[in-house]
């Protein structure tokens, strides 16, 4: 690996256009009217003896993070798809995917790299500008894995995202080394290259290895003749020769063209290869699996994807509230009592338990779990609301910690994920935070609960902080974990 080479992407025009896509992606610099959506890279290539260039995105909170690690999506004609391949991502990670890297691979000879072989009479036929996508593949493998396994956080979940010639080489690589990649996205491609030998190759793979597996998602536009027929000739070999572990499908789109699919194709695609990631019915879940729906859904995405399962309290909330709502308050109970003795101990749950309380007419009990989630964060109205008309006397249950404006300056600071930033500051003798995002800039109070954790209502919006230091002796946190009640999680590193 000679020469790494870090450079900015700078695409201050054309981002700007799409900035409506990509909301601000990951860093912003408005005084200077840019946008970043991530770096360049160069690298040489041994197999290829040539240098070569790929376009990295990293996910929101991704060098907040360091811990986690994170599943790669390669994308094949990287410039030519990789800023609305990253908003999509941006979007979908809110919810619908995990978070992942984006690698988008540069071309130095596109139709050399991207088709395979052409062969004659059992033998390659010698051509240097088509029919090298074997030694491509090797590239990848060789050079290109290592690269992004030094110098980022993966896990090894690989998704593969090609289209035209970059879907041929998409197909040709699961069928020549399915285990490089775990998810192949093939948009509208080119199949009708020599003949359509790619598709006796693949039919010939899957009858020779009937244990592959992985995801594979197909789609094309509004494209007739050879593209056409290529793709369906295909789906008919899966229909009869795919192996039972290899998850696949695929689509027409009639109103789409060449130019517009890769957009449409893209999000779905990854909408198919996690469509369990989302948990889009909860109720229905508990009815069939019970308390073991957490766990199982938990377990499906770790043997699936190789990656943990993050519980989405925004969803777990709700869940809790629709149970409230129907009635459902034993259930309610017990899923309450079963997050919080999993160790996810936060004041929404112990609301939920409490309001269970309240709908079997346990006085007592729904008193007390109030109590809790006072203590968790004494500035949470729905539970001071519910304390105040159970005539709860609040002064007893939780004493806040004294803090002196000294004890407070190690806190004072900004904070980022690469996209929002809060700032901490003191008022008087305690702390205020201005939270930034693209729809809100307000500022409100922090209130010191002891051991670097505080609790804010700020409108609308109840939330803990909690401060973070890498060492002991450290004399200011590195990043500050951000915690909404009824919300979401993020981690934000100190801003220099």
């Amino acid at each position: 690996m000679n020469n790494t080479v870090l450079r900015k992407i700078t695409m201050l025009q054309l981002v700007l256009v799409l900035c409506s896509i990509c909301y601000g992606q990951e860093k912003t610099a408005t005084d200077q009217g840019i946008i970043e959506l991530g770096k360049k890279h160069r690298f040489y290539s041994k197999v290829l003896n040539e240098e070569r260039e790929i376009w990295v995105r990293v996910p929101t909170g991704y060098n907040v993070d360091k811990a986690s690690k994170y599943s790669v999506v390669y994308l094949l004609d990287g410039p030519n798809n990789f800023i609305y391949t990253a908003g999509l991502l941006r979007q979908l990670e809110i919810r619908s995917v995990p978070k992942s890297i984006l690698v988008g691979i540069a071309n130095t000879n596109r139709s050399r790299d991207l088709t395979p072989a052409i062969m004659e009479e059992g033998k390659v036929k010698s051509n240097s500008t088509m029919g090298g996508a074997d030694n491509f593949m090797k590239m990848i493998e060789n050079d290109l894995f290592p690269f992004i396994a030094q110098n980022y956080s993966i896990n090894g979940f690989r998704t593969l995202v090609g289209h035209s010639y970059g879907g041929l080489f998409a197909i040709h690589s699961l069928a020549t080394k399915p285990e490089m990649f775990n998810a192949y996205l093939a948009i509208s491609p080119s199949l009708w290259w020599n003949d359509q030998k790619v598709v006796s190759y693949f039919e010939e793979r899957l009858k020779a290895n009937p244990d592959m597996k992985g995801l594979l998602y197909l789609t094309i536009a509004n494209e007739r003749g050879k593209m056409l027929g290529g793709l369906l000739k295909l789906v008919g070999v899966l229909e009869s020769e795919a192996p039972k572990n290899l998850r696949w499908d695929y689509k027409v789109h009639p109103n789409e063209h060449h130019g517009s699919i890769p957009v449409v194709g893209t999000m779905e695609g990854f909408h198919f290869f996690y469509k369990d990631w989302h948990m889009t019915d909860l109720l229905k879940e508990q009815d069939k699996f019970g308390l073991r729906a957490f766990e199982w859904r938990a377990e499906k995405i770790k043997n699936e994807f190789d990656q943990e399962w993050v519980l989405d309290y925004d969803m777990l909330s709700d869940f809790l509230y629709r149970l409230n709502e129907e009635k459902r308050f034993q259930e309610q109970l017990e899923t309450a009592l079963y997050l919080i003795e999993t160790g996810k101990k936060e004041v929404e749950f112990y609301e939920a338990v409490a309001r269970s309380h309240i709908g079997l007419k346990n006085r007592a009990e729904a008193i007390r779990y109030y109590k809790e989630a006072y203590k968790l964060n004494p500035g949470y109205p729905p539970v001071v609301r519910m304390l105040d008309s159970l005539n709860v006397n609040k002064t007893t249950l939780y004493t806040l910690p004294a803090t002196t404006k000294a004890e407070l300056k190690k806190y004072i600071g900004k904070y980022s994920d690469g996209e929002n930033v809060q700032s901490i500051a003191i008022v008087k003798d305690s702390l205020s935070i201005t939270i930034k995002d693209h729809y809100i800039k307000t500022t409100g109070k922090l209130v010191f609960m002891g051991d670097d954790t505080f609790y804010s209502t700020l409108d609308d919006f109840y939330f803990t902080v909690k401060f973070h230091f890498d060492k002991k002796e450290d004399k200011s946190p590195s990043f500050m974990t951000f915690r909404y009640v009824n919300g979401w999680t993020r981690k934000l590193g100190r801003s220099k």
